[in-house]
């Protein structure tokens, strides 16, 4: 009776021991955002893959249990051996090992599979963003949770770039008590080719006439839609034209909305209407530069805004213009258009724009011809001095115009003329132009400054002041530039003077300040110089700017013209930065990791190119890192992709831009953009 009555007690202890592991005991699911993607800030059980509960206990002895002793009892001491360690639960299943699986996904996706675990209730998603920091790290996915019997989970709308970077855990979760079990991926293999989003355009738009290049911008309009402009001015036999895309800020595919094309008057041959586009961060402006525009010079009483052209009138041989379209709630609207009040042959006014949010607009004419000296000008009228041509002793010395947009619409703001660098009159200065939300700060690109002797561009930088125009000038509101700053590249390699045919194409403008991005606060700025294959970050500090740093591929190639588009975006996740390289004949497809780059002995597939993607510290003093390189999902001779880059505002997607210029099975020059 003795034994049987300690057999008892061992057995309610035991039962005890199951009910406080099921009402207290561990494992669960934890509570997840519901973004689709994104991170929780809970960090994750750190359950070790394949582990155990434990042996179970040996039953209590057969039979029926006895009825319960009499009211004071002495209590029974522990079974044999059992020491004072906790009495293992009795009831918890064994953990079963898995192994999760993971490949690419339509639409920028990951798609993760694993074995059905016995008795599980659901499974729990978890990501190391950043695998190889030696640290695991593991925060639960938002809105991951699979309820049984699932077995997969597909991730959309991922940051490519960065994916390549995770690792997942997948835990096997039970409906009460501990996980069953845990297993963890090793960092995302492959060059996830079928995640990257390709957009095409199947239509026949010799968008490969005269090789111009593409142009690429983007904006967030009302915070919950991204917008992207590509410029194609090559379409329809130079004509050209600029497609509008949208998706929303939370994820799904790209749309196209609107085709747009020249409208101030009938479109003609290599006008290249699209050379250039600019959309306001705000989404509600976009800017399109026509530097092959060939309308008459203006007449100086509107100072070449919305002017009206008589048939009479002389054209002026890619004179250039711009046109201005404004979001009405529906669709994109011309706002406005622009002719230089000087126009002259050859000037391509238009070669770049920026517009800000709100609506003030800055056009670079890189190959205007005025020997005035450096400042800014107030002239009234096209026959004003500083205005006029000298290409005896200024060739393509370059200038830039701004237009202030005010309550009764668009006025002509300013004329701007570069300072002396060096000895050398053409700079090409406005071949590129970058500013900040609000135009308050810009830099000018001027891609043929000599410095130390060497034609092999510069930057310039400057303070702008939007204020009320004099008293006696027909402009409400004007701009005063302040220079504050000019870079060189330090060396380089010459550069022909030589134009080629188109002037807004020519290599003359691969030199530094051939391609520029500055982050919407106006504290970083981005400049490439594709003729020496570099690319140079600045910084301003407390209004003074300096070079941070050179970023650089970990295998530089001569020539592959790494720096031809540049795109750099400052956001909440810290420093981003996209570098193009068009000539770049590497032989892998999709996506690489910065550690996996190796030289390649020769050229595999020349001109394909890619981009390169660098990312910020947490010291923002310290270098940026490469992270990855981006080629097309199946590289193609001549693709010349990155020739345009871009980012979304938010940094969540890289864009770049591609010919298809050498597939004999494509539609020759067919307009295309992939999403990273």
């Amino acid at each position: 009776m003795q034994m049987e009555r300690r057999s008892l007690r061992w057995f309610a202890a035991a039962m005890a021991a199951v009910y406080l592991s099921a009402c207290g005991g561990g494992g669960g699911d934890a509570p997840s955002d519901a973004d689709g993607s994104g991170h929780s800030a809970t960090p994750s059980p750190s359950a070790a893959p394949g582990s155990s509960p434990g042996p179970s206990p040996s039953p209590a002895p057969g039979g029926s249990p006895p009825p319960p002793p009499p009211a004071g009892t002495p209590p029974a001491a522990p079974p044999p051996g059992s020491g004072s360690a906790p009495i293992p639960d009795p009831g918890a299943p064994p953990a079963v090992p898995f192994s999760v699986t993971i490949t690419s996904a339509p639409q920028r996706g990951l798609k993760l599979e694993w074995p059905a675990v016995e008795g599980a209730n659901g499974y729990r998603i978890e990501r190391d963003v950043d695998a190889n920091d030696g640290v695991d790290n593991f925060v639960i996915v938002g809105g991951s949770f699979v309820a049984a019997p699932g077995t997969s989970r597909t991730l959309t709308d991922l940051p490519l770039a960065e994916a390549i970077h995770h690792k997942y855990r997948v835990v096997a979760l039970s409906s009460i008590g501990p996980a069953l079990a845990t297993a963890t991926t090793p960092p995302v293999s492959g060059d996830l080719a079928s995640s990257i989003t390709t957009m095409i355009d199947n239509t026949l738009l010799d968008d490969s006439l005269d090789n111009v290049p593409r142009a690429m911008a983007t904006a967030v309009r009302y915070d919950n839609v991204h917008v992207l402009a590509v410029g194609q001015p090559g379409a329809n036999q130079g004509r050209g034209i600029v497609r509008v895309y949208e998706r929303f800020t939370n994820g799904g595919a790209w749309v196209l909305v609107q085709t747009l094309a020249k409208q101030s008057s009938l479109p003609a041959l290599k006008d290249h209407f699209g050379a250039s586009v600019s959309l306001s961060p705000n989404g509600l402006y976009l800017a399109v530069g026509i530097p092959g525009d060939r309308r008459p010079r203006p007449p100086t009483e509107r100072l070449g805004v919305n002017p009206t052209l008589n048939a009479g009138m002389s054209e002026v041989e890619d004179s250039g213009a711009v046109e201005v379209y404004h979001y009405a709630g529906t669709e994109w609207e011309k706002h406005s258009w622009f002719k230089a009040i000087n126009a002259g042959p050859g000037d391509a006014f238009g070669t770049a724009v920026a517009i800000s949010d709100e609506g003030h607009l800055i056009v670079g004419a890189p190959n205007e011809d005025s020997p005035a000296a450096s400042g800014t000008y107030l002239p009234a009228s096209g026959d004003a001095p500083e205005l006029r041509d000298d290409p005896a002793t200024a060739v393509d010395r370059g200038a830039v115009y701004t237009y202030a947009n005010g309550p009764s619409g668009y006025s002509f703001g300013g004329y701007i003329k570069p300072p002396i660098i060096g000895n050398e009159t053409t700079l090409h200065f406005g071949a590129a132009i970058a500013i900040d939300s609000l135009a308050r700060r810009v830099a000018v690109g001027a891609p043929r400054a000599s410095y130390n002797g060497e034609a092999a561009g510069g930057v310039v930088l400057y303070d702008i002041a939007w204020t009320p125009g004099p008293p006696s000038y027909p402009s409400p509101i004007v701009s005063f530039w302040t220079l504050k700053r000019d870079f060189g590249p330090g060396s380089g390699r010459p550069l022909s003077s030589t134009n080629e045919n188109p002037p807004f194409s020519s290599d003359a403008f691969r030199g530094l300040g051939g391609s520029l991005s500055m982050s919407q606060d106006g504290n970083w700025l981005a400049a490439g110089y594709a003729y020496g294959s570099k690319a140079f970050l600045y910084r301003n500090l407390g209004g003074t700017w300096n070079e941070h740093s050179r970023p650089a591929s970990t295998v530089p190639i001569d020539g592959d013209r790494f720096g031809v588009s540049v795109s750099l975006v400052n956001g909440q996740d810290g420093l981003k930065l996209l570098v193009g390289a068009d000539h770049d004949g590497s032989r892998h497809n999709g996506l690489m990791r910065a550690s996996d780059i190796a030289r390649d002995d020769f050229v595999a597939t020349p001109e394909s190119g890619a981009a390169y993607y660098f990312a910020g510290r947490l010291d923002a003093g310290q270098p940026l890192v490469l992270k990855a390189r981006l080629k097309a999902p199946e590289r193609m001779l001549r693709q010349m992709l990155g020739q345009a880059t871009a980012m979304t505002r938010d940094g969540t997607e890289l864009l770049l831009t591609g010919e298809y210029k050498g597939d004999s099975s494509r539609p020759a020059g067919q307009a295309i953009f992939f999403g990273y």
